[in-house]
C-alpha cells in the first residue's frame, strides 16, 4: 500500500511538471503590422505600429522611405525621403512582417528658390537649407554665438528684435533675421563679426579669389518689409556700401534698387566687381565685420533678411 501510495504521489508530481512544461511550449503572439500599406509624399511621415515588441525595423530602401523605431518598442515613425517604393519590414518572435511603402513626388517647399552657385560663404542661411547645400560652402560666416557674433549697437535703442514671423526666403520655417529701427534719428545698425579661426581664413580666401577674378563673385540677399525705410549694407569691414531703398545712407554707397513693401522676399544679387579695388584693399583680421547692416531714421521700418551669402557663379 505505500508504495502504491509513492507511486500515485509521484505520478501526480510527474504529471503536474508535464502540464507546467506544456504551459511553457505555447506558441507566442503572432506578429501584425497597422497600416501593411501606406502612401505619402515627399518629406511626409507616418506610424507603423505592431503588436508585440519588435526586435528590429528595416527600411529596403532607405532612399525612399526611412524608418525608425519609437520609445514604446512597438511602433516606428517611416519619413519619405523621395519619390518611389519601399518595404519596411518588422522583426519580432522569429517572424517577420512588412509595410508597403509609396511615396509620391509632392511640392518642393523652397518653390523655385534655390542656390545656384559653384561655392557659397553663407552669413545668414538657416539650418536646413545650410544642410542641403552643404556641399557648396567654402566658409561659414554665420553667428554661433561661441566666436561668430551678431553686434546690434545700442540695443534697444537703433534696432529691436522683430516678429519674423511667416516662412523664410526657402519656403521653411527655420526663422530669419527680422529687425525693426528704434532710433528717431541717425542711424540703426550692428555688424556680423568673425572671430571663429576657420572663418577668418575663408574670408581671405574669399577676399583673394574676389581680387584675383572679380566678375564671378556676387552677394546675395533677400530682403522683405511692409514699410517703408532705407538700409544699408558694407562688406568686409565697410570696405564696399551699397544701399537698398530710395535714398543713400550717409552718402555713401550707390542705390542698387528698391522692393515692393508687400511683405514676400525679394532678393538682389549684388556684383562684387563694382568693389574689387575697397575688398583688395581691406585687412582681413579677427574681430572684422564681414557684412554690417544700418537703417535711416524711420521709427519701426522693418529690415528682415534671409539667405544673404557671397557665391561664386557656376
Amino acid at each position: 500500500m505505500k508504495a502504491n501510495k509513492f507511486f500515485a504521489v509521484a505520478l501526480a508530481a510527474l504529471t503536474l511538471v508535464g502540464f507546467n512544461a506544456c504551459k511553457q511550449k505555447e506558441q507566442p503572439e503572432a506578429l501584425k503590422l497597422d497600416p501593411t500599406s501606406v502612401t505619402l509624399k515627399v518629406a511626409e511621415t507616418a506610424t507603423v505600429t505592431a503588436n508585440v515588441a519588435v526586435v528590429s525595423w528595416a527600411s529596403n530602401n532607405e532612399a525612399v522611405a526611412t524608418v525608425v523605431p519609437g520609445n514604446d518598442g512597438k511602433s516606428a515613425l517611416i519619413t519619405a525621403v523621395a519619390a518611389g517604393n519601399a518595404i519596411i519590414s518588422a522583426t519580432a518572435n522569429g517572424e517577420t512582417k512588412t509595410c508597403v511603402v509609396l511615396v509620391e513626388k509632392g511640392e518642393d517647399p523652397s518653390g523655385d528658390k534655390k542656390i545656384e552657385a559653384k561655392r557659397i560663404w553663407p552669413v545668414i542661411l538657416d539650418g536646413v537649407t545650410a544642410e542641403k547645400y552643404a556641399s557648396l560652402i567654402a566658409g561659414d560666416f554665420r553667428v554661433n554665438d561661441v566666436d561668430n557674433f551678431l553686434y546690434i549697437w545700442a540695443a534697444g535703442e537703433t534696432y529691436n528684435a522683430g516678429d519674423g514671423t511667416g516662412k523664410n526666403f526657402f519656403g521653411n520655417t527655420e526663422g530669419y533675421m527680422a529687425l525693426t529701427v528704434a532710433a528717431p534719428a541717425g542711424w540703426s545698425g550692428g555688424g556680423f563679426c568673425i572671430t571663429n579661426t576657420e572663418s577668418v581664413a575663408a574670408a581671405q580666401v574669399l577676399k583673394e579669389a574676389v581680387t584675383a577674378n572679380p566678375d564671378k563673385y556676387f552677394l546675395h540677399i533677400a530682403i522683405k518689409a511692409a514699410n517703408d525705410g532705407t538700409h544699408q549694407f558694407s562688406v568686409f569691414d565697410d570696405a564696399a556700401f551699397f544701399n537698398i531703398g530710395t535714398e543713400k545712407i550717409d552718402n555713401k554707397g550707390n542705390i542698387i534698387g528698391n522692393f515692393e513693401r508687400d511683405g514676400e522676399w525679394h532678393e538682389f544679387d549684388v556684383p562684387l566687381s563694382a568693389y574689387t579695388a575697397e575688398i583688395a584693399g581691406s585687412i582681413v583680421k579677427s574681430g572684422m565685420n564681414i557684412f554690417c547692416i544700418r537703417s535711416g531714421a524711420t521709427v519701426g521700418a522693418q529690415l528682415n533678411l534671409d539667405a544673404v551669402y557671397f557665391y561664386e557663379k557656376n
